[in-house]
């Protein structure tokens, strides 16, 4: 009974299913300027917020602070690190690279893990360093840089909550969980090396110690999630069994789906699917009813490339299709 239900559920997802992606696209032209306001406003803010922290770093000493610097020089160098990636992706070379550079965005991410870890593992270094060796004489923490890291908090405040308005779109949620992360990294950040500066010296560095660690374990948890998309993890159940609706409906001269494969190559998803025609069927009429399916499937936002085979029967082995990827004997 519960599978039934979960059943007649799907199928009611996937009903209108054209006209939902249609009026996302709308939706999205619609407010496509509020978007990119928020994209770039999140830029300026982020380059800013680490102009000002790193100004408070240099001016104190405080290995909290510089933490911050570097939570924020993440933020900002990720930015051109995707601007980059995205541009190079949307301009490509049909000769050398015929599918698209697409997954250079997802090797571009993987890089910046990369790099950010560096960085948080030598502030980890430096801040046991600082534990080792005892307190040392740093500049005075003065109001002033207080003061504008308090304004920078106040500006990603700001704008979490114009992002939490449009956080349903991608690019905008992105920076909605950035700005919310922030605001707590910083917080604490500033807490902590005013305790620090002013009561309890060992204090900043631990609290440095605690900001790479949430630095480190969330960018090398990212880079592994990049690597099983390039190394091609499945898709969900659910959105291969809207795969299949869409095909098995897409057509009355489908009388069924044989197979049906959706794994991620980058960010996007390839799909495979294999349909069953009639044997009679004429060659211009199962070539047209196959195109229009792949070009449907294709329609999707999730995927990039979509392969529709016609076949006439399913009583062979579809293993024998292609050369076997499983039975291999090393």
């Amino acid at each position: 009974m519960e599978q039934h239900l979960f059943g007649n559920k799907l199928i009611g997802q996937f009903l209108g299913v054209d006209d939902e992606e249609r009026a996302q696209a709308e939706e999205e032209a619609r407010v496509a300027g509020k978007i990119k306001f928020a994209v770039n406003a999140s830029f300026i803010v982020n380059f800013c917020l680490f102009g000002i922290q790193l100004y408070a770093a240099i001016s104190t000493g405080s290995l909290a602070l510089f933490a911050t610097a570097a939570d924020a020089f993440m933020d900002l160098v990720s930015s051109f690190v995707m601007l980059i990636t995205s541009w190079l992706a949307a301009r490509p070379s049909i000769y050398k690279y015929p599918v698209g550079q697409t997954r250079i965005e997802t090797i571009g991410v993987i890089l910046f893990c990369a790099l950010m870890t560096t960085v948080a593992v030598q502030l980890l270094i430096e801040s046991a360093r600082t534990l080792g060796t005892g307190k040392t004489e740093s500049g005075e923490l003065h109001l002033i840089p207080i003061i504008f890291v308090c304004v920078a908090i106040f500006s990603k405040a700001s704008l979490m909550l114009y992002c939490m308005t449009y956080r349903k779109y991608p690019s905008v949620h992105v920076f909605f969980i950035d700005h919310r992360n922030d605001i707590a990294v910083n917080s604490f950040g500033l807490i902590m090396s005013v305790v620090g500066d002013k009561f309890i010296w060992y204090l900043d560095p631990i609290g440095a110690i605690c900001i790479a660690l949430l630095i480190l374990f969330s960018w090398i948890s990212n880079a592994f999630e990049q690597i099983w998309l390039l190394v091609g993890k499945a898709a969900p159940q659910e959105f291969v069994a809207k795969l299949i609706y869409m095909s098995i409906t897409h057509d009355d001269q489908i009388s069924m789906v044989e197979t049906c494969r959706a794994y991620h190559a980058g960010q996007k998803y390839y799909v495979e699917v294999d349909i069953v025609m009639d044997e009679q069927t004429s060659l211009k009429i199962s070539h047209d009813v196959a195109q229009s399916l792949q070009r449907k499937i294709e329609g999707l936002g999730d995927v990039e490339r979509a392969f529709v085979h016609v076949d006439y029967e399913c009583e062979h082995n579809i293993h024998e299709e292609h050369k076997p990827l499983y039975d291999r004997k090393f």
